[in-house]
């Protein structure tokens, strides 16, 4: 009897042990800052994966002033995935450079976001005024919220920002007001989306 409890107690410590290993690999001991800040300018959305690649960093929260197309599911493939101006964000998913992501909406199209056929609400984020936990079929979280409602956050982040929705300026304000500080700060001033 006193066996099969010592190797039961010994078999709950050892599978605590793996969990603790296993959190510890895929949280902040596996994220990667640049080593230095970057701001630049791209004219296409994949220049901004080339360039989180070359600074070589790793599971990160991303703020995304941008629409977020691919927020409905992965991508159609024939083969293995290929980077594409359409799908930075997935992409980046897939590479183990984003483990988390801020979809940030103008505050005047919060209710229309809502409204949207491509959104799924998973539940609300309760310490946030406007937020929402979304449905989101590449597997990590995925929270749409606004500008006003974004806390502050303690980790160094990535930003992203299309200037046709958000102007840089608006998200360096943000980014100050909050007390967010970025290491890649990368604005899109294309022509398409």
């Amino acid at each position: 009897m006193y066996k099969h409890r010592t190797v039961f107690t010994c078999s709950a410590i050892l599978l605590f042990i793996l969990t603790l290993i296993v959190v510890s690999s895929h949280g902040k001991g596996n994220r990667i800052v640049a080593p230095d800040n970057t701001v630049l300018t791209v004219d296409s959305p994949d220049k901004a994966f080339d360039i989180w690649q070359e600074k070589k960093v790793r599971g990160r929260s991303l703020l995304l002033f941008d629409t977020y197309p691919h927020a409905g599911g992965l991508g159609s493939y024939s083969g293995p995935p290929m980077l594409t101006p359409s799908n930075l964000v997935e992409f980046s998913i897939f590479r183990n450079i984003v483990r988390k992501i801020y979809f940030m909406v103008p505050e005047t199209e919060w209710n229309t976001l809502q409204q949207q056929k491509w959104i799924i609400p998973i539940r609300e984020v309760p310490h946030l005024e406007r937020g929402l936990f979304l449905y989101n079929l590449n597997g990590i979280p995925l929270i749409a919220t606004t500008p006003s409602s974004l806390p502050p956050l303690t980790e160094k982040v990535l930003v992203y920002v299309n200037s046709r929705i958000f102007t840089p300026d608006q998200v360096r304000d943000l980014l100050a007001q909050k007390g967010i500080s970025s290491d890649i700060f990368i604005t899109y001033q294309g022509h398409g989306r």
